[in-house]
């Protein structure tokens, strides 16, 4: 049996589920397929925050009730000895991602869309070079949707994109190394937290190596999300290993008691060369949208719901449903988030090169404050790159360590020109192939740089 629908949407999580809501908002007929049945939609290991000012960008009302775990006032970050401390505020939430993301599925049921749970999408529909729709079973059933835009929100797995012609550009398969592996826990703790609106970061390369380790207070339902992740492609143990080894031992921990735990693969680069293609969208963290220093993938997961929800509507205005008639999420995504990410990717890589010893001394030195940590994490530009500078290298030139100075002073570079590369984001897909080239050669020069 085939079912016909403007748009059919493969995942909701809470960028698939914000695709639905806003795109039925708009009138458009919408089916939301998820493989997983309606009391664990939006289920996902990951660290539950999400900043305010997401809520307000994609015009979306913030959690309530049972949706919201917890109030977030800002960010405590460990330096590798503990000692260090920075704290960065900030005001957010730490949400239930299953209420949130039901309440998205129950409005989008509510503007007319169809959900269809414990439904598998197990191949795109492809036809003279389009995606028409994708085919999925449900508890034995085949079920043909037929659409004019099919957009992958299945997180990492990528069920849609993953089996596109390879030629494609929208596919750009991710590197092991630019992902982490993600464990988290939800524990109660046995005494409860100091500052429970401050979600705490340590970045300590013996714990988790490559990433960080996190411990999160839900302040309101009074438990924690503790986990850590690992950069992927390095042969590093899984990272529940790590987290039973050296966190769970720690005293703060004694005692607690576990309520659930999972683990996921989290891509942490840059977007794609493109989020879309014929008759294809990409959003979420099947559009590699997740912030590649800190993680987090809730709230660039919804802007891209929202640059996708607007350039179908345009789509369908002028009924070309091409890659050119798409081609403006691209530019929407890159305007709202997409630029800062790509920045933010080679400063993921710089900060992946440090070690303890160098993190630690960084922090103590206040090389950065914690004002210049929080600009660059919204904008993906180092900010105050002459006084961050100057008060560094008159540090280190009296303890003869001038490849931190030189390594940060050639990230901060890179990000720059990373950042100038996607705001001349090709106009066309015609263009797009010289625009690849120019980003990968962005990539070549400052890995071989850094090796330097």
């Amino acid at each position: 049996m085939e079912r016909r629908y403007d748009v059919v949407i493969v995942g909701a999580g809470v960028a698939g589920s914000t695709a639905a809501y806003l795109l039925s908002k708009m009138g458009f007929s919408v089916a939301l397929i998820d493989a997983k049945p309606n009391h664990r939609a939006g289920d996902k290991p990951c660290g539950d925050a999400i900043g305010k000012h997401h809520f307000e960008e994609v015009g979306i009302d913030p959690p309530r009730g049972e949706e919201l775990d917890g109030i977030v006032k800002g960010i405590m970050l460990y330096s590798p000895s503990e000692e260090v401390v920075l704290t960065i505020e900030g005001e957010g939430y730490e949400i239930n991602r299953v209420r949130f993301t039901q309440r998205l599925i129950r409005d989008s049921i509510d503007n007319g869309a169809d959900y269809y749970d414990e439904t598998n999408a197990s191949a795109p529909i492809i036809e003279e070079g389009f995606v028409r729709g994708v085919v999925a079973s449900r508890k034995g059933d085949k079920l043909v949707f037929r659409s004019n835009v099919v957009i992958d929100a299945s997180g990492s797995a990528r069920s849609i994109v993953r089996r596109l012609p390879q030629d494609w550009p929208i596919v750009d398969p991710i590197r092991p190394e630019d992902t982490q592996i993600a464990y988290r826990e939800i524990r109660v703790l046995d005494e409860w937290i100091d500052k429970p609106e401050y979600i705490r970061i340590y970045v300590n390369l013996k714990i988790a190596p490559g990433g960080y380790w996190w411990n999160f207070p839900k302040s309101i339902v009074r438990t924690v999300n503790v986990g850590l992740g690992v950069q992927g492609g390095k042969g590093y143990e899984h990272p529940r290993v790590y987290l039973y080894k050296y966190i769970l031992t720690r005293p703060e921990f004694r005692n607690s008691k576990l309520v659930e735990s999972s683990g996921a693969l989290v891509p942490t680069r840059r977007p794609p060369y493109t989020m879309v293609w014929n008759g294809i969208m990409v959003i979420g963290d099947a559009g590699y949208t997740v912030n590649p220093v800190h993680g987090g993938g809730k709230g660039s997961g919804m802007l891209s719901a929202k640059a996708a929800a607007i350039a179908y509507s345009k789509a369908a205005e002028a009924d070309d449903f091409s890659a050119e008639g798409l081609w403006i999420m691209n530019k929407l995504y890159i305007d709202y988030y997409g630029a800062k990410q790509a920045s933010l990717d080679i400063f993921r890589i710089f900060l992946q090169r440090l070690t303890d010893e160098d993190i630690e001394y960084g922090l103590r030195k206040r090389i950065m404050r914690e004002s210049d940590l929080y600009e660059t994490s919204v904008t993906g530009v180092i900010k105050n790159k002459r006084g961050i500078f100057d008060k560094l290298s008159r540090v280190i030139a009296g303890l003869g360590r001038p490849s931190l100075l030189s390594k940060l002073i050639l990230a901060a570079e890179y990000m720059d020109r990373m950042k100038k590369l996607y705001e001349e984001y090709p106009e066309t897909p015609e263009k797009l192939g010289e625009w690849i080239a120019r980003l990968n050669s962005i990539y070549s020069s400052f890995e071989k740089a850094l090796a330097t």
